[in-house]
């Protein structure tokens, strides 16, 4: 009888989903509960949570505050009631797609629009019955939570210019873990901005109590290895220093002043003082996405977690569990996340009413130590790192080398190495136009007189070098000599072949800017500035390694 009761019930539930749960598709109908069921692996585990983020890409309400942008004021640009609840509707289907215990939230307008997500989750019968957010005066957008768990606390933690932390205690039985969600500055800004942030963060956490259970998530706007390309982006105002790399420690630096910096590993926690633990590291590199930008793969939304989440005691990090959300690829398009869509209309952008977020979710579980096999992570022995590899040689990161055009890639490549384990693969190729498809910016000091490499792979190539604000040299393939102008030939080799290209001249020091720092970002004017380039209509595929500075 008791089973029948069950069964009945569950069916009662389903049949009110299948009428309630609708979503902004292209006709803006119904979803059958089948395309939404979660995976049998998906399924709760004993005295386990499962949390998640998501950046909903601005989910406003309907009522006019004088902090809304342009385009989400009522009446505005498309934005009605209808088209609010189109927006709700889409960003309620995937946190119910979800299905997480505990999801942090950000570009979420304020505990309005949060109490309407609420609503509508609810209707769905996916109901949230905790929430909070962290207010912040002047800001458009504010950082959220929603928990199916008691919130036994709550804080907001002002950041200067940006949007709070804000910081919520869940309760899961007789057990609490804290949660961080945060939405630091955006790359507008220089990474001083971020470092802010992360400072503000890293104050709170080290005031916890030695052994507290807490994850840190969030849109940081810092890629987990931004460290090994920030430079080059031109964000680096701060000597070096990453919010998310450095203050929250996820990287460790090598015994050498010049070997590579490399990420913290599971085996190294328990002997850690105040670092993290990256999720992303679970994840194969070349999966590692949840945003992209100008075609580049984007790992800026994160998860860290501190050492006590690998112990004994409390809750710990269910191995493997960390995923990236994508409702079975209907969150994305092309490869890319199907973010909510604008139309032009003239030189306005109006909304369309379709789509998601250009972000996608990320989630993990954690479980009860006791009552899981977690292993010893201390088996766990780290990549090690040959002491005598140094920055250029690519064994634990991109050494500053980014994509240059979104039709070309630039990552680490293990098929082929000159020394190591893995080298630079650049690859893709435009079919109208010759461009630059990877750059770098490589820190440089008077004594330096060359720029040795090592090169193999195919295409029509063409290497330029400068000091900053200086003009290109060119070393065009076959040969690689010297030139005012690029020329793009065919060039192949499959073997590697070693490069030595004299660097131009010594620029002028430029006059120091604020708190003594030069006015190019924080670099040293005599830095120089690499770009391979690719000549139109053929397919580049190279590898380069053991790049040097002499």
């Amino acid at each position: 009888v008791i089973l029948a009761v069950a069964v009945s019930a569950i069916a009662v539930a389903v049949a009110i989903f299948a009428l309630c749960f609708y979503r902004a598709d292209n006709g803006g109908g119904a979803v059958r509960p089948d395309k939404i069921s979660i995976p049998a692996s998906d399924a709760p585990l004993p005295d386990t949570i499962s949390v998640a983020f998501y950046n909903v890409e601005n989910l406003f309400d309907f009522n006019l505050d004088g902090t809304e942008y342009d385009e989400y004021k009522p009446g505005w640009f498309g934005w009605t009631e209808e088209m609010q609840r189109k927006k709700l509707l889409s960003v309620a289907g995937v946190v119910a797609a979800i299905g997480a215990d505990v999801i942090g939230l950000c570009e979420i307008e304020n505990l309005s629009a949060l109490a309407e997500l609420q609503g509508a989750l609810d209707r769905m019968g996916a109901p949230y019955p905790y929430l909070a957010v962290a207010e912040a005066k002047g800001s458009a957008t504010v950082t959220a939570i929603l928990s199916k768990f008691p919130i036994r606390g709550k804080a907001a933690h002002p950041v200067e210019r940006s949007r709070s932390i804000l910081e919520a205690s869940i309760a899961r039985g007789g057990d609490e873990i804290r949660v961080f969600v945060n939405h630091w500055p955006s790359k507008r800004h220089p990474e001083s901005r971020r470092v802010e942030a992360a400072e503000v963060l890293r104050r709170r956490v080290d005031a916890l109590p030695a052994g507290s259970d807490y994850i840190i998530m969030g849109d940081l706007n810092s890629n987990h290895d931004e460290f090994a390309s920030f430079h080059t982006q031109g964000f680096n105002d701060t000597r070096g220093r990453t919010g998310i790399n450095h203050v929250l420690k996820t990287v460790s630096s090598g015994a050498h002043p010049k070997s590579p910096e490399r990420f913290i590993c599971k085996g190294e926690l328990a002997d850690c003082g105040g670092c993290h633990y990256n999720l992303w590291m679970d994840i194969d590199e070349d999966k590692r996405m949840s945003y992209v930008y100008r075609g580049a793969k984007q790992t800026i939304d994160n998860m860290l977690v501190p050492p006590a989440l690998f112990d004994t005691v409390g809750y710990s990090y269910l191995n493997g569990s960390f995923d990236i959300f994508t409702w079975g690829g209907r969150l994305l398009r092309d490869g890319v996340p199907y973010r909510w869509q604008m139309v032009f209309k003239g030189k306005q952008k109006y909304h369309r009413g379709e789509g998601y977020s250009d972000h996608l979710p990320i989630r993990a579980k954690f479980v009860k130590a006791k009552t899981l096999s977690m292993g010893d992570v201390s088996g766990d022995t780290c990549e090690s790192i040959d002491p005598a590899l140094s920055i250029g040689d690519f064994a634990a990161s991109v050494d500053g080398w980014v994509s240059g055009d979104s039709k070309f890639t630039v990552g680490r490549d293990a098929g082929f190495a000159k020394s190591g384990r893995r080298s630079l693969r650049v690859s893709g190729m435009h079919e109208t136009e010759n461009r630059t498809a990877a750059r770098a910016r490589l820190e440089s000091t008077p004594s330096q007189k060359r720029l040795t490499l090592s090169i193999r792979g195919a295409g029509n190539l063409s290497i330029r070098l400068r000091r900053p604000t200086e003009k290109w040299v060119y070393y065009n393939a076959p040969d690689f000599g010297q030139s005012k102008s690029a020329k793009y030939k065919v060039w192949k080799s499959s073997q590697w072949v070693p490069l030595s290209l004299p660097l131009p001249p010594l620029a002028a020091a430029p006059p120091l800017g604020i708190n003594g720092v030069d006015g190019n970002n924080g670099h040293n004017s005599n830095d120089v500035e690499i770009e391979i380039r690719s000549g139109k209509g053929e397919a580049l595929s190279v590898w380069i390694d053991r790049v040097r500075l002499e």
